[in-house]
């Protein structure tokens, strides 16, 4: 891996991420705009750059790549893709107006961080619009029957309280529970409340924080003298690295285990001044290579690389160290959802055989739709079923020098490659 190159790019796309940059692919052919499909990112831009940055940069790479190959076929044309990038803020009023821009520019789909989704699934239903959520895990989001024009590629939080409650339970903690007042964070906990009781492991004390707060050091010294010998931590990133910098500052030593969100880069760059902070964090995620190898995710990572490098973005760079001074990278492993999603839409569109939303034709068309995943996974969605991680592919991963690797004590986890970082 040719990490300078890496990190120039970075420091390239975190700039313009930061910057809140409206986002358009550029098209690789001479097609005029009546002969392309428009699909809308809507991310919070400046609050949450991580998730910006991993949906456009994956989103990207599959535009770019059926651009080159030409477009998608259509009734017997041939449309390119269009990217439009929008900052939802993390406000429902601003993303609800993302959306009706999507539906004012007749985009065919939105792919969606989901944290504001609550607000505007309703709007991008009546004009026939698919959201498709590649990062909240508020298993609420997604229903089949009610929201039948919503769709994920992340693994919902039921899925992952219950394998948490296996293999937490195991170690015979006294648990509590720490959980931001955030949408996806008070999901998370009653996943986590109804898995552990069902479990015999009661959590207590129960404690929430504010998603705004700028500080928690009256909640961790709550969760320090309650004797916690376990804490299970769930939220939004900025909250969840907030809380660890003040419970391990606060002098709390007990082992920390959390959602996905312990991945965004925020969560050690926040606590990068003391990495014994985050030593032994311990998180439940998706597995990034499947049953048939890493071979399939090896190569998704290097187009990943190479494309980036070549259009000036590159792998976003944590911005922290390993012990031996060198630069942490992060792998493109949530970038997989985004590019999987613009695939699923071009076979949804040329099984349609339409470019129009109206009638839910596309709707109807992506509940039958199977690709190859860049990782080599079987993807796509039923009519009845609208997640795209299944519950067995639950994996737990921890940090120790600032890289995160699959644990040794889960039977699935163990099987894993650990995955590159420096």
């Amino acid at each position: 891996m040719n990490h300078s190159r890496i990190f120039l790019g970075a420091l390239a796309a975190s700039a313009c991420v930061l910057a809140g940059c409206n986002l358009t692919s550029t098209s690789t052919s001479s097609s005029s705009a009546a002969d392309s499909v428009t699909i809308v990112l809507n991310t919070p831009t400046g609050k949450l750059p991580y998730v910006a940055s991993f949906t456009q940069q994956g989103a990207q790479l599959a535009t770019d790549e059926i651009n080159k190959a030409g477009g998608i076929s259509v009734g017997g044309k041939k449309y390119q893709v269009k990217l439009l990038a929008l900052d939802n803020e993390l406000s429902p009023t601003k993303s609800l107006d993302n959306v009706k821009r999507a539906v004012s520019e007749k985009a065919v789909a939105i792919i969606d961080d989901g944290y504001t989704v609550d607000a505007t699934y309703q709007a991008a239903a009546d004009a026939g619009l698919p959201i498709m959520i590649d990062y909240d895990t508020n298993a609420a989001l997604v229903d089949a029957t009610k929201r039948p024009n919503v769709y994920r590629i992340a693994p919902p939080n039921d899925a992952m309280a219950e394998h948490l409650a296996a293999y937490v339970g195991a170690k015979k903690l006294q648990l509590a529970l720490v959980h931001d007042d955030s949408d996806y964070g008070q999901d998370g906990a009653s996943h986590l409340r109804d898995a552990f009781s069902k479990a015999g492991f009661p959590l207590s004390p129960d404690v929430t924080i504010p998603s705004t707060g700028t500080g928690y050091s009256t909640q961790a010294l709550q969760v320090k003298q309650s004797g916690a010998t376990g804490v299970l931590l769930w939220g939004r990133a900025p909250s969840m690295a907030q809380f660890i910098k003040d419970y391990r500052g606060g002098g709390g030593t007990a082992p920390i285990f959390a959602g996905p969100n312990a991945e965004d880069p925020i969560v050690r760059t926040q606590n990068a001044d003391h990495p014994e902070y985050i030593e032994g964090l311990t998180y439940a995620s998706f597995r990034i290579t499947t049953e048939v190898g890493p071979d399939p995710w090896n190569a998704f990572r290097k187009k990943y690389e190479d494309h980036n490098f070549n259009n000036g973005s590159a792998d976003f760079k944590v911005g922290v160290q390993t012990k031996a001074k060198k630069d942490v990278v992060q792998p493109p492993d949530w970038q997989l959802f985004p590019y999987d999603m613009v695939y699923l839409v071009k076979g949804a569109l040329e099984k349609s055989g339409s470019v129009e939303t109206s009638g839910n034709k596309l709707i109807t068309a992506l509940n039958g739709v199977q690709i190859k995943s860049g990782n080599g996974d079987n993807r796509g969605w039923t009519k009845d079923n609208h997640e795209g991680v299944v519950d067995d592919d639950i994996y737990f991963a921890t940090f120790t020098d600032m890289k995160f690797k699959p644990v040794q004590d889960d039977a699935l986890s163990k099987s894993l490659p650990p995955i590159d970082q420096e």
